[in-house]
């Protein structure tokens, strides 16, 4: 059942921030620049994986708060991880950038996968574009037998690695960017 973004933002009170997500919100974008739309002037937090955010799309996402993931800097890692080549998304942040888009990037830390060194490389490149791009490192949570959860060891050995290159460095262990308060609109 499809049911229009008018009826979805008529039960939202104004007073709660709203959290875009998904699948991927940007793959329907006429359907999300409406919503956008009538959400203006409310906090909202649009998170993506960056894949389908073209020029047209982020002209309209000032004043929105985005929050985009990348895997991975290098592109065998993060096509061994996803099986898509990272370069949509690594332009996505420089278009984001270039258009004073208020956002930040999320990285995952994955032992074996994406880790410290990895994590140096995503905030060397993100530093080439701005040292104030805000940079999230999530801890993983472990699912099967893909990888262990970092210890606190390893997220600060990630952090310090970002932190030469980014002013603006957080974790997922200080800083919750989606409370459990916020309407979640999941596309």
């Amino acid at each position: 059942m499809v049911v229009p973004v008018e009826s979805i933002v008529e039960h939202i009170p104004p007073s709660r921030r709203v959290v875009i997500a998904g699948g991927e919100p940007t793959l329907q974008a006429e359907e999300l620049l409406k919503l956008l739309l009538l959400l203006r002037g409310r906090r909202v937090i649009l998170s993506t994986n960056g894949y389908f955010l073209s020029d047209r799309v982020v002209k309209k996402l000032s004043g929105f708060e985005v929050h985009i993931d990348l895997k991975a800097y290098t592109d065998r890692i993060h096509r061994n991880y996803t099986g898509w080549s990272n370069l949509p998304v690594l332009e996505a942040i420089e278009r984001l950038h270039r258009h004073s888009v208020d956002f930040e990037v999320e990285t995952v830390l994955i032992p074996g996968v994406v880790d410290s060194p990895e994590i140096g490389r995503v905030a060397e490149f993100l530093a080439s574009i701005s040292r104030s791009i805000s940079l999230r490192i999530i801890r993983y949570v472990p699912v099967n037998d893909f990888s262990r959860r970092p210890t606190r060891e390893d997220l600060a050995v990630a952090v310090a690695l970002a932190q030469e290159h980014l002013s603006r460095v957080t974790t997922s262990a200080e800083v919750r960017n989606h409370p459990a308060r916020s309407m979640k609109i999941f596309f």
